[in-house]
């Protein structure tokens, strides 16, 4: 395992039993300390990783998603060849591997907010100020500098509501994931069918 895989279990031991302790205790029930004696790391390891216990449990990652922005807008990121929505989407994409999500650590999610309904409104305002860093650095991959130029936000909002659907469909107590497709290919699934949506005349259907 390389020193990059050893950190992102590392982080990923640090989230699950963050979220555990919110569930078994409440957010307010366990310490930065007691998480870091569970987890084997010292208080300064957790803080190298997590600005506090709130983010932990969220699993914002400190440093995490500004690298991978930094990289996407210079365009050493995702091919240069694929259009704004498409390199959104593979961003995302990206981002699921090194974050990690699954099905079980969803599941422990959805646990945290019903112990803690607090933290839903943290977790969504998170999501805007990340919304937010995307569109500025679509603006900054392509170009877009002119303050009225509004092209940035709108790729970015329709990717965001392209990963809600995706989200719903694949963490759907339904959804069979042994024969359902992967996220990754779900998410593809529906950029392709979004795009043949929004390129549909009126004389286009399916019966």
């Amino acid at each position: 395992m390389s020193a990059t895989e050893r950190t992102r279990a590392l982080r990923r031991r640090m989230v699950v039993e963050a979220r555990r302790a919110t569930i078994e205790h409440g957010l307010h029930g366990f310490t930065i300390e007691q998480l870091c004696e569970t987890v084997g790391v010292s208080r300064r390891t957790f803080f190298n990783h997590f600005a506090s216990k709130d983010d932990a449990v969220l699993g914002i990652e400190q440093g995490a998603m500004e690298e991978l922005l930094a990289a996407y807008a210079s365009r050493t990121l995702i091919s240069t060849d694929v259009d704004p929505l498409g390199s959104i989407v593979a961003l995302a994409i990206e981002q699921m591997h090194v974050v990690g999500l699954d099905r079980a650590d969803e599941a422990l999610v959805r646990r945290v907010f019903e112990r803690e309904p607090v933290m839903v409104a943290k977790f969504l305002a998170a999501a805007d100020v990340q919304l937010a860093a995307v569109g500025r650095a679509v603006r900054q991959r392509f170009g877009w500098t002119d303050p009225g130029d509004r092209r940035a936000q709108l790729v970015a909002e329709a990717a965001a509501g392209l990963l809600k659907v995706t989200a719903g469909t694949y963490f759907d107590d339904a959804f069979d994931e042994s024969t359902g497709p992967t996220f990754d290919a779900l998410l593809t699934e529906n950029l392709r069918q979004f795009r043949a949506a929004v390129t549909t005349t009126g004389q286009d259907h399916t019966a």
